[in-house]
């Protein structure tokens, strides 16, 4: 009897740790990451999140990845089942994306807050794993890009080869031409350089020609305008005495005109002869 107590005793302990286990997993599932639960489909891969990923919301963390399933309807699709924390507004216009956490930090999950107007994503006895919706591409992380990168770079090189490889000749001509004038160049090096200097010189010679002119010219200015200004003085008295000699010739033909014979003979007359007896 007592060694039956015993046993009793052992498969009740048992029992009761596995009771406690289970409900210790059951909360830790449910609540210890947040109270609320969503399902997320994303339609390409998920390279990058694990279990246990974090789950922001408009930049603060707010849960945690749980798990991973594909869509049994469709094997491109990946179902990711997250927990948020209770007070976490998401909406039923909120969106989830996969975004990187930098080279080594993995990926994690964003989900945006949506618009104030949009009802609250909430279960229900239909759907009691409500679904946000994944933005469109969202599968796409840095991870998925690079071989979409890599390649793109495949392909600009071969076009690259293939260009060069088409214009081989001309490109070998043309390096040609310029090793030439480069050869050219550092033979007549030191006739580039006098000429150079002779250019330089000229300009020196000119600039120096320039500045003795303009220092003969200032000097010679005032002479200059007072020789100008009594040329114009004799000028005008020239003219002044053309003017007058001009009126008295005028005077002098309009005496000539209206009395020839009195003008001529200094205006004395000769009486006409009378003879006698008439």
């Amino acid at each position: 009897m007592e060694t039956k107590a015993n046993y009793l005793m052992i498969g009740g302990f048992v029992l009761g740790v596995l009771a406690f286990a289970f409900i210790f997993v059951f909360w830790m599932s449910n609540f210890a990451g947040g109270g609320k639960r969503y399902l997320i489909v994303f339609e390409s891969s998920v390279a990058g999140l694990t279990s246990g990923s974090s789950v922001g919301f408009n930049g603060i963390k707010v849960g945690e990845v749980q798990s991973f399933a594909l869509d049994p309807d469709d094997g491109r699709k990946v179902q990711v089942l997250i927990s948020v924390d209770d007070k976490t507004p998401v909406r039923e216009n909120s969106r989830a994306s996969i975004q990187s956490l930098g080279l080594t930090g993995g990926s994690g999950i964003q989900i945006s807050p949506g618009t104030p107007d949009s009802p609250l994503l909430v279960a229900s006895a239909e759907d009691p794993i409500p679904t946000i919706q994944a933005d469109r591409g969202a599968g796409q992380g840095l991870f998925d890009a690079a071989p979409a990168a890599l390649n793109n770079a495949n392909a600009f090189i071969e076009r690259l080869d293939d260009l060069v490889a088409a214009n081989e000749k001309a490109i070998t001509t043309t390096l040609t031409n310029v090793e030439q004038f480069t050869t050219m160049l550092n033979a007549k090096n030191e006739e580039i350089g006098q000429a150079i200097t002779d250019v330089s010189d000229g300009a020196k010679a000119f600039s120096s020609l320039s500045s003795k002119l303009e220092v003969s010219l200032g000097d010679n200015m005032d002479g200059l305008t007072r020789q100008a200004q009594e040329g114009m003085q004799e000028f005008s008295s020239a003219m002044r005495e053309g003017r007058r000699a001009a009126a008295t010739l005028n005077r002098i033909l309009e005496k000539l005109e209206a009395d020839p014979r009195g003008f001529l003979l200094g205006g004395s007359q000769v009486p006409e002869y009378t003879p006698k007896g008439q």
